[in-house]
């Protein structure tokens, strides 16, 4: 069963979020796209029951937003809130500035900064490099499918995605759906023979661990 892990993309500048979509569709993403904080917070509302972004790319400055009604720090505490697995990156201008990086870690305080005066090539290396993890005998290919590295072979859901690039926290899902998506990822594990084995610590939580069997 295939599930594209999913990435939520608030950017008021048109051109650069379709830079943005475009890169993340050809790492086989399924992009969510929004020029708006009140746009972004209704896609993430919508999807909480059926499915949750791996990653959300936000844009701190939203001078252009066609909707001013809510700011980028409305929607990152909901992110906090709502969807505390989501690996969050804020970009601007004026990152530098302390009241910038407070605003920022008041409404989330996960979320990765980057400098946009550093230019969008620098930011989607940085989020590659995020996303791209190793775990022994596992490796995520751009940022949406995981590899066992010995086989070659992959596996293509979201959670487990998820799960490698939070190695070694503990994750809790959403829902039954995507618990059994966790589990038939240990089942491939196993299958595979992997040093890399999956973890319950109930109530839906679940974690990723190395063991020292050859």
């Amino acid at each position: 069963m295939r599930a594209n892990a999913e990435v939520l993309i608030l950017e008021d500048d048109n051109e650069k979020l379709e830079e943005l979509r475009q890169h993340f569709i050809r790492k086989r993403f399924h992009p969510l796209t929004a020029r708006s904080a009140s746009r972004a917070m209704s896609i993430l509302r919508n999807n909480l029951e059926s499915s949750r972004p791996v990653l959300a790319v936000v844009d701190w400055d939203l001078t252009k937003a066609p909707d001013q009604s809510y700011s980028s720090a409305d929607f990152l505490s909901m992110l906090a809130r709502e969807v505390a697995e989501c690996i969050v990156v804020v970009y601007s201008a004026n990152v530098d500035s302390f009241r910038v990086r407070s605003e920022i870690h008041r409404a989330h305080p996960r979320a990765w900064l980057h400098d946009k005066r550093e230019g969008d090539q620098s930011l989607i290396e940085r989020i590659d490099r995020m996303l791209d993890q190793t775990v022994e005998d596992l490796r995520v290919k751009d940022g949406s499918v995981v590899i066992h590295i010995p086989s070659k072979d992959e596996h293509h859901h979201r959670e487990a995605v998820r799960l490698v690039v939070h190695y070694p926290e503990i994750v809790t899902f959403h829902s039954d759906t995507a618990t059994k998506a966790v589990r038939r990822f240990g089942d491939w594990l196993a299958k595979h023979e992997s040093r890399v084995t999956l973890v319950s610590h109930g109530n839906r939580k679940y974690r990723l661990t190395v063991t020292n069997n050859p």
